[in-house]
């Protein structure tokens, strides 16, 4: 079996930076307040996203929103772990690193779901004048998890087919 310390230490410190950097912003940068980092790619702006991506479900009672949303992401949260507990040994590398990023972004927007009612979102991505979303470390995490897992996945199916004879086609 896979020695889980190093794994875990990693998705604690994930967890850890996050969690860091929302209470930095809510503490530093007021509400809607805009600073350039990269100019015409990302600005440092203070968002609370009480949806989900997109804001979705944001418009939400707080008394449905915050539960539904808080159940779900804790749902996925167990779910994940559970999974990846009981199949580390048979992931590979990449599929390894996609729940060793996905678990500490969808737990730390459970956190501040719990929290705080929404979530802290910073890291507003535009291309110039055009605006297209405003995340955090947590949605980072779960966006290169996805491309980790997909990498994984697609480096199994190549690795099956070859084994098979190299064949991609029907029987």
């Amino acid at each position: 079996m896979k020695r889980i310390q190093i794994p875990l230490l990693i998705i604690l410190a994930l967890l850890a930076l996050d969690q860091a950097s929302k209470i930095w912003v809510r503490k530093t940068i007021p509400l809607f307040k805009s600073s350039n980092l990269i100019p015409s790619f990302i600005d440092l702006t203070h968002v609370e996203n009480p949806g989900v991506s997109f804001s979705l479900l944001g418009d939400a009672p707080d008394a449905v929103r915050v539960p539904l949303l808080a159940g779900i992401s804790l749902a996925a949260v167990a779910f994940l772990s559970w999974y990846w507990i009981r199949n580390r040994s048979e992931l590979g590398p990449w599929l390894e690193a996609a729940f060793v990023l996905i678990l500490p972004g969808a737990a730390g927007n459970l956190i501040d779901r719990v929290l705080q009612g929404t979530v802290t979102d910073f890291f507003h991505f535009r291309f110039g004048e055009t605006s297209f979303f405003v995340n955090n470390l947590a949605d980072i995490y779960i966006s290169l998890g996805v491309v980790s897992y997909m990498i994984g996945s697609i480096r199994i199916h190549r690795d099956e087919r070859m084994r098979n004879g190299g064949s991609g086609g029907g029987t």
